[in-house]
């Protein structure tokens, strides 16, 4: 097997759901292969990280809110039913006088539409429900006082999506892929990634989410303690030098990479994490904004 039916696999190996001819071909190929092996490892943390989240109890009026709408609905089609054959019957008894008015009920706006004579109920379109599109990172409180980065993704069309994992000072190693599969319009997914930092021992985490062939880059801390204030002296690449202010800072930073990465230079004592993001990126081509938890550096 190539790598790249291996990697497509790899959940479905993961969950246990391979038929055991294609599990052994599978591990086949991950006992020959150690970059193979290196992402199945991570996919294997993730799973575990997956089954150790919280589990969240259901409403309990939950079942009556269920019954409650299907009787609603229930009674809905039993009323349409009685309404569409008193309009057979109907039908049937003006016969000869739409014979009589044929004229006018060539007409779309004529006597059809003044009766009501022919119309057929159209049934109601079911549409998502339009949500803020995009990723998202949020910290969760567990049950033990831990706090859990989960990465969310949601859009309102169906799309094409990845996330891969970049080792710190790994250039050469191609970067792991977390998760790929397709949004759906109006369905979050839910990434924990506490997993992946605790694997990793990294303080940060430099993720790369791409969308339908559109790339950013997301740095994510461990997120304890956040700092507000910061002294930092650096001369780095744009990428590097935001990955050291995330770390610094302990806050995540999002950055969508307009195919420029300037050499950037830095220093400032006791500053807000604005207020370095802003001196950083004095005559770049690059802007930063505040979205809830995420600072994110777009194109001007």
């Amino acid at each position: 097997m190539r790598c790249e039916q291996v990697r497509s696999l790899l959940n479905d190996y993961c969950e246990g759901s391979l038929s055991e001819a294609m599990r052994e071909r599978v591990e086949a190929h991950l006992r020959g292969c150690a970059a193979c092996q290196r992402e199945a490892q991570f996919t294997q943390a993730i799973w575990r990280g997956l089954s150790a989240m919280p589990e969240v109890a259901p409403p309990a009026d939950l079942h009556a809110r269920i019954m409650t709408h299907v009787r609603a609905n229930t009674r809905a089609r039993e009323a349409q039913g009685r309404i569409a054959l008193w309009r057979w019957a109907g039908a049937a008894a003006v016969a000869a006088g739409l014979f009589i008015m044929g004229f006018f009920a060539a007409q779309s706006d004529g006597v059809q539409a003044a009766f009501g004579f022919g119309a057929k109920p159209k049934p109601p379109v079911q549409t998502p429900q339009p949500v803020q599109a995009g990723v998202f990172l949020e910290y969760r409180t567990t049950a033990d006082g831990a706090r859990v980065p989960v990465l969310e993704a949601r859009m309102n069309r169906e799309a094409t999506a990845e996330l891969r994992y970049a080792p710190e000072g790994d250039a050469k190693t191609e970067p792991i892929v977390v998760w790929s599969g397709r949004l759906l319009p109006g369905k979050t997914v839910e990434i924990p990634l506490q997993t992946l930092l605790h694997t990793s021992g990294e303080r940060v985490l430099t993720l790369r989410w791409t969308l339908e062939g559109q790339s950013r880059v997301l740095y994510v801390p461990a997120g304890y303690p956040q700092a507000k204030l910061a002294s930092l002296r650096l001369q780095a690449k744009l990428g590097d030098a935001l990955r050291q202010l995330a770390s610094a800072y302990q806050t995540p930073i999002e950055w969508v990479p307009n195919g420029e990465e300037p050499l950037v230079v830095l220093d400032v004592q006791d500053a807000t994490l604005e207020d370095a993001l802003q001196k950083l990126l004095i005559g770049s081509n690059y802007a930063v904004k505040r979205h809830g938890d995420f600072w994110r550096v777009v194109s001007r």
